[in-house]
């Protein structure tokens, strides 16, 4: 099954209407972001909650828990990596192997793939594309992408804004 979430609504507004292949809305992704208590809900378009990730851990490497139909079933911590970003989601054993900058992942429970996420080559490259075969993993799929975006953000800073040290002195 494709999804398709567009993570610049996501951002500016706190929602985004996550659409199946055939760009038919299907769920709706709310959040919040900031320094802290960062977290995402997903409901269907009738406004059933089924899931949502909250931030437990404030850090370089903070931790999120992920819950589906209202049980704990796993928690997200993000480990640096050499080349790539792997993190890791207990609980479920899932690996997340990718590129944060490009926004592209795999999630695998050992060899298996579970999801893969990539930006779905839009001009603002704001859409990334989600593609789970397993509807019990849409969910969770779903609100690991959220997270990993979010974290993507952080990192993508705007190379045109100046950022000048104010009150930091060299001796000039």
């Amino acid at each position: 099954m494709l999804f398709y979430v567009d993570a610049q609504s996501l951002k500016d507004t706190g929602m985004s209407v996550v659409k199946d292949g055939d760009f038919k809305p299907v769920y709706i992704l709310n959040g919040r972001h900031g320094l802290a208590n960062d977290g995402f809900n997903l409901h269907t378009i009738g406004g059933q909650e089924l899931g949502e990730i909250r931030q437990k851990t404030v850090g370089i490497f903070p931790r999120y828990d992920l819950y589906v139909a209202r049980q704990r079933v796993g928690s997200i911590k993000k480990m640096a990596g050499v080349w790539r970003e792997f993190i890791f989601v207990s609980d479920l054993n899932w690996m997340i192997i990718g590129n944060l900058l490009a926004n592209q992942y795999h999630i695998y429970h050992g060899v298996k793939s579970i999801t893969t996420i990539a930006e779905a080559g839009t001009a603002s490259n704001t859409v990334f594309k989600l593609e789970i075969d397993d509807p019990n993993n849409v969910a969770a799929g779903l609100l690991i992408a959220a997270i990993l975006d979010r974290w993507r953000q952080v990192h993508n800073a705007n190379p045109l804004v100046r950022h000048d040290n104010v009150g930091m002195s060299f001796g000039m």
